[in-house]
């Protein structure tokens, strides 16, 4: 069967139009196209048209429903000869459901019931559409989307006439398309049709162009944002950036070195002793000089004139051998051969001398005993001779030290004092003797009262090492132009250390019961008395008692304590200095009683010092004393 031509119409005949093409007691199909492609079906009775017959409805073909009413923009040139306006029905004139609009899409006519075809096909491309007419009388309303509709039942039948009987919808449930379901716009009233109201546009939910709506949000997000979220954004930055840094900050300062902790004395860093000054025995006649190591002079007396020293002269030859050749404890050192001077000197009954042979092998250490115990004149030209090849150029050394150490008033003519020419003065003699007791050998062999060598004993000139004076050396001489002289050496013990004093007497004449070997150590032993007792102990700091502190780097701080009484030695007028050592480098954490470093009073030969330590844990620094760490 041929399909009929398609039927256009205008608004006004769209009403018209659906009861002109259709049969009496036939079903109107109408679909409404909105302009974002959202189709609605309509099926209602035409109450125009004329009953069929039953041979007729059996002969017509399955009608498709999808009838369309294209825009009512469509003329009447396209739609036909349809009615007028005013003949619409109102169930056509209630299908209209949205104003013309220049923008909406086409409305496809409404095809009569017999052009459908048998089967559902497609449908006719639609023609194009021409130019809308311009409508005289008034501007059309502003475009809307039409209200879907949607399919309520089989049909919606319009109030059946008295000679009109609705027909049944012949249409399979297979061929109707899924439509939605909408309310169908109230029917117009008989007359000319007025201009509806623009319905509110539904909500676009799917846009026809995905970058239409793409744009029109890149629009929306180009609008100028408020002052409210300006600042909120700024807020926002700043503190981020506020987070950021105070970040950084934290990691740089818990990633930063510990500072090491260091040691600091609390206590007073001095103290000096009070007191008159001791007044000492010291001769009258002669010169004497007497001094406490590390605390100064106690006193001399006689005028600073250079006299003969006789063999105090032997401290220098001491001194300059083991100089040239230095000797540890225990130790004998190189051998010497006694040549044939020596070996004859040794029978000389006018000096002091020890008795060797030619060719005899001693050690330098065998040589210095025979040298300052009996003060064997022979070996110390033997020394000399070993030592720089004659006894002048031994001599020439002797005086080049003795210039060194500032001895002004010292000459020396041979390396014994046996020579008369030989002069020194009590207080440069003292000079040497601060030098040469630091010396450890020379200490150890002055101190001896006597030795074996060779098989022979040899006793030490100076007796007052065998009493309990404290005296531990040093040289004892004496002749005829040079009296009785004694270089002595002893100590007095403080708080467990002990104080070196130093003296020189020469010229000391014999009497009293005194030879001329005694008289000067006569003399001494009552000036190293009364020195002795002159020399105070003072206890700065006990055992247990707070001195210091350990300072971490980082505001924390522990309490250091000595770990026993630290007692020096002074003089009226002496002042000891104190100062607080750091045992190395110390760790972020110690246990208590963990040594930490020295308490140190004085310097030199007297020098006193103590171990510190903590007095309780050293803790490591904490994580907030770290973050606030400013240095």
């Amino acid at each position: 069967m041929g399909e009929a031509p398609e039927q256009k119409q205008g608004p006004e005949e769209s009403g018209a139009a659906a009861g002109d093409g259709a049969k009496g007691g036939s079903t109107v199909q109408l679909r409404v196209q909105s302009a974002d492609n959202l189709t609605t079906f309509l099926r209602m009775p035409d109450p125009e048209g004329e009953p069929e017959s039953a041979a007729g409805a059996e002969e017509s073909p399955v009608v498709d429903p999808r009838l369309a009413i294209r825009d009512d923009r469509v003329s009447d040139s396209e739609t036909g000869d349809g009615p007028p306006a005013e003949a619409a029905s109102p169930a056509a004139a209630a299908a209209e459901v949205e104003p013309a609009s220049a923008e909406r899409a086409p409305v496809d006519p409404v095809a009569p019931r017999s052009a459908v075809a048998a089967e559902p096909a497609a449908l006719p491309e639609p023609e194009p559409e021409p130019e809308p007419e311009p409508e005289p009388e008034s501007e059309p309303a502003p475009a809307a989307a039409p209200v879907p509709s949607f399919d309520l039942g089989p049909s919606l039948e319009r109030e059946p006439s008295l000679d009109r009987t609705p027909s049944l919808d012949r249409t399979p449930e297979f061929a109707r398309e899924p439509v939605l379901v909408g309310a169908l716009a109230p029917a117009a009233p008989a007359g000319p049709p007025a201009t509806p109201p623009a319905p509110e546009p539904p909500p676009v939910l799917f846009p026809e162009n995905t970058h239409e709506a793409i744009e029109a949000l890149a629009q929306l997000s180009a609008r100028p944002p408020s002052k409210v979220r300006r600042a909120a954004k700024r807020a926002l930055t700043w503190s981020l950036l506020l987070a950021l840094l105070v970040g950084v900050l934290v990691a740089a300062q818990l990633l930063r070195p510990l500072p090491g902790p260091r040691v600091r004395l609390t206590a007073a860093d001095s103290f000096t002793f009070g007191g008159q000054p001791a007044v000492l025995p010291l001769p009258a006649k002669g010169q004497a000089a007497v001094e406490a190591v590390g605390l100064g002079s106690m006193g001399s007396s006689g005028p600073e004139t250079p006299v003969p020293i006789a063999s105090v002269t032997k401290v220098m030859n001491a001194y300059l051998i083991l100089k040239a050749h230095p000797l540890r404890k225990g130790e004998s050192g190189p051998t010497l051969t006694v040549d044939k001077a020596a070996a004859q000197e040794s029978g000389d009954a006018d000096q002091s001398t020890a008795k060797v042979v030619e060719g005899q092998q001693i050690s330098e250490y065998e040589a210095l005993e025979m040298l300052m115990l009996p003060s064997a004149n022979n070996i110390a030209r033997l020394l000399a001779r070993w030592d720089s090849g004659s006894e002048d150029a031994f001599v020439k050394r002797m005086n080049e030290q003795a210039a060194a150490f500032g001895m002004t008033h010292t000459s020396y003519a041979d390396p014994a004092g046996y020579n008369a020419g030989t002069k020194s003065t009590a207080k440069d003699q003292l000079k040497l003797a601060e030098q040469v007791m630091q010396d450890e050998i020379f200490r150890q062999i002055v101190a001896e009262p006597s030795a074996l060598i060779a098989g022979t004993k040899i006793s030490n000139t100076n007796y007052l090492l065998s009493g309990n004076h404290g005296v531990i050396g040093t040289k004892t001489g004496s002749s005829s132009p040079a009296g009785s002289c004694l270089m002595w050496a002893a100590v007095k013990d403080v708080g467990g250390a002990q104080q070196l004093l130093l003296g020189v007497t020469l010229g000391q004449q014999p009497g009293g019961g005194d030879d001329l070997l005694r008289a000067a150590q006569s003399v001494s032993l009552r000036v190293i008395t009364a020195a002795q007792g002159a020399v105070a102990g003072q206890t700065l700091a006990k055992q247990g008692e707070v001195v210091g502190h350990l300072d971490d780097g980082l505001g924390g701080q522990v309490p250091l304590v000595a770990a026993k009484d630290l007692t020096v030695p002074g003089i009226a007028g002496t002042r000891v200095q104190l100062s607080l050592q750091q045992a190395g480098p110390i760790g972020h954490s110690a246990a208590a009683g963990t040594q930490v470093g020295t308490l140190v009073a004085g310097s030199g030969p007297n020098q006193v010092e103590v171990p510190v330590t903590v007095q309780r844990d050293l803790a490591p620094p904490s994580i907030l004393s770290r973050l606030t760490r400013l240095g």
